[in-house]
């Protein structure tokens, strides 16, 4: 049955009183605003002080590791717990699934508090989420594979998980050790960021001890380190660094503008892809022609206003909107806090709460949905929680 089919069918009265608190997007903004630190110091080549190491690694493998065969190839098909928060069963969208999770926990480590999160994967066997006893964990395009890593962090190898055993198949053994791990787009290749110290303590700016990163051929196992240091006018300790859309370049999180610093993958500064270091881009970004572009906030909606929103949405005050980036037009408006994937061109994955349900409740007390990019169908996929608490769960979305 075609997604559009399910959605049409799927709690229409809901959808119809979604909408977001009154003034949620200029809570929202001015929140952004705050948090953003300008410095007229920053330039984007000074953490490239770049040295290149091919490493031979210590393999250690149970059985052949390979690029692992997707576990619901062509699958496009929408499953949902709206009843649950965490979800018990798969939770997945046109081309995009919930392949794991993690619930944010606070531990003492040396006097001082260290987030310690709880990893949940997807278990195809059972279809749903166990628990697992990894510190961090990434899943490969196709939910074929996931890498590990053991705690504490950071960890002095990574692990290659076959998801329908959920056994790990290969150890590597790194040098420097590991804190954060990224899949490329084409599941081939497994970025792997270092650092010195934990990455999950809190910190201010300068905090970070990010080292540089590995480059991890997945069929291998063979790794090439390059070294990167942290950005040093960047807040906080963790400085995960993360895949281009097309898998040809590397990014770097800043606190400032631009967004995103971006580098080859050899670590010497880039030109960023067209709309990939923008600001007030959403999670979800480019959509997958990349002729769609989520905006975090319709405030930074070039040539529109709040007042324009909400005439044109019935009344609806929204946070969200997507323009089309080859008119520069905006093609449609969600009564959504976030959007966070792409299911297809024409739904993505968000955060959001219905208005009775939300009431006297604040904004954070929310769920995860689909919503169309118009706006007008909105499909509850998870129960609701309070996302701000500590305890709550946060999804890892990977394509299917």
């Amino acid at each position: 049955m075609k997604l559009e089919t399910l959605i049409q069918r799927s709690l229409q009265e809901w959808s119809a009183e979604a909408r977001v608190p009154t003034g949620l997007a200029d809570r929202a903004l001015r929140r952004r605003t705050r948090r953003r630190i300008r410095s007229a110091a920053l330039v984007a080549g000074a953490v490239a002080a770049v040295a290149t190491t091919v490493v031979t690694v210590d393999l250690r493998t149970e059985s052949a590791s390979r690029p692992a065969a997707p576990l619901m190839p062509n699958d496009t098909s929408l499953h949902a717990d709206p009843t649950h928060a965490p979800p018990r069963r798969l939770v997945a969208a046109g081309r995009v699934a919930i392949s794991a999770y993690y619930i944010g926990q606070q531990s003492s480590a040396g006097g001082k508090a260290v987030r310690q999160n709880i990893w949940y994967l997807y278990d195809p066997a059972s279809g749903g989420y166990r628990r697992t006893s990894w510190t961090y964990v990434d899943v490969a395009p196709g939910l074929g594979q996931a890498a590990v890593l053991e705690g504490p962090l950071p960890a002095a190898r990574v692990g290659l998980l076959d998801m329908r055993t959920q056994k790990v198949t290969r150890w590597i053994t790194l040098g420097r050790r590991a804190g954060g791990l990224a899949w490329s787009p084409d599941g081939r290749r497994l970025l792997v960021t270092t650092y010195d110290r934990t990455p999950d303590a809190p910190g201010g700016v300068g905090t970070s001890s990010r080292t540089g990163y590995y480059l991890v051929t997945a069929a291998s196992g063979k790794a090439a380190f390059h070294a990167l240091p942290a950005d040093r006018n960047t807040i906080g300790a963790r400085q995960d660094l993360g895949w281009s859309r097309n898998g040809r370049l590397l990014w770097a999180p800043t606190n400032t503008e631009p967004a995103k610093h971006f580098y080859d993958l050899n670590g010497r500064p880039q030109p960023a892809p067209p709309h990939e270091d923008e600001t007030y881009v959403g999670d979800a970004g480019l959509s997958p022609s990349g002729r769609f572009l989520s905006r975090g906030n319709p405030h930074a909606v070039p040539g529109k206003t709040i007042a324009d929103w909400r005439r044109h949405n019935l009344g609806l005050d929204p946070a969200t909107a997507v323009q089309d980036v080859t008119t520069g037009k905006q093609v449609g408006v969600q009564p959504v806090e976030q959007l966070k994937a792409w299911a297809d061109d024409r739904h993505l994955i968000a955060v959001a709460c219905q208005t009775k349900a939300c009431s006297g409740r604040g904004e954070f007390y929310n769920r995860y949905v689909l919503v169309s990019v118009d706006g007008k169908t909105i499909t509850p996929l998870t129960g609701y929680q309070n996302s701000d608490a500590v305890g709550a769960w946060h999804p890892i979305f990977t394509p299917r």
